[in-house]
């Protein structure tokens, strides 16, 4: 099933805002990478990870009251809105000493954990939601990840990771240079890979939501930034 909602970041007008993107990324002169840091230490201690609009997007994917894994917690505004908002029961993992600690000031019970070979969870470990909200771009592993993650969800994995084939950043292709993301990024998808790439893995996708309207949404590969993925646990999921 495919969703969408009205993108926050574009104003009243959509289609002038993805217009803008697309001129800015024609005629930008300052390619730098954003986001260069040595660890993710330096990464939390400088960069804002407080972004609303995913958590906005997919929060009516989570029941109120839902026990949530929130994998790459950062500095926890996005758990800390849906403990407000959904009154669930969090618990956040985060590479970072520096991002858990900004999570834990808002009440939220966090571990410090590198999640590069897995999730680390016990067996007999689970949770409604678990969150990988722009976390699987950044892992050496993402495969590893989402099955450790499907496994151990009884409700659904929300998976949130940029669309590499939107038009701002085919254009920087175009022009010979890789899409100016995070360069703390590994992997990159298209909406069309990410659904080959489930597909593959054996993952069964339930919903797509991104910030487009819906008689927008079959150019979703071309026009969306923001790819959301609502994922099926292991034990609903029928592909064997």
């Amino acid at each position: 099933m495919m969703g969408s909602r009205y993108a926050p970041r574009f104003g009243v007008s959509l289609g002038l805002g993805i217009l803008h993107e697309s001129w800015k990324a024609l005629t930008q002169s300052n390619m730098e990478f954003p986001e260069v840091f040595e660890d993710y230490e330096k990464y939390h201690s400088a960069v804002n990870t407080g972004n609303l609009s995913r958590a906005r997007l997919v929060e009516d994917w989570i029941e109120p009251g839902a026990t949530v894994l929130d994998v790459g917690v950062g500095d926890g505004t996005v758990s800390n809105y849906l403990i407000k908002n959904k009154n669930v029961k969090v618990t956040g993992l985060d590479i970072s000493a520096t991002a858990c600690e900004k999570a834990r000031q808002l009440g939220i019970a966090t571990e410090i954990r590198d999640i590069t070979n897995g999730l680390g969870l016990s067996d007999d470990t689970f949770y409604e939601y678990i969150l990988l909200l722009e976390v699987i771009e950044h892992t050496a592993y993402p495969q590893r990840i989402l099955n450790d993650a499907i496994d151990h969800a009884t409700k659904g994995v929300i998976v949130t990771i940029p669309n590499s084939a939107y038009i701002k950043w085919r254009i920087q292709m175009l022009r010979g240079y890789v899409p100016r993301q995070s360069f703390t990024h590994l992997h990159f998808w298209s909406v069309r890979d990410f659904e080959i790439f489930c597909k593959e893995a054996n993952i069964k996708i339930l919903e797509f939501r991104t910030f487009l309207p819906n008689h927008l949404m079959k150019f979703k590969n071309l026009l969306a930034w923001q790819q959301c993925w609502l994922l099926s646990p292991k034990r609903n999921n029928n592909h064997q």
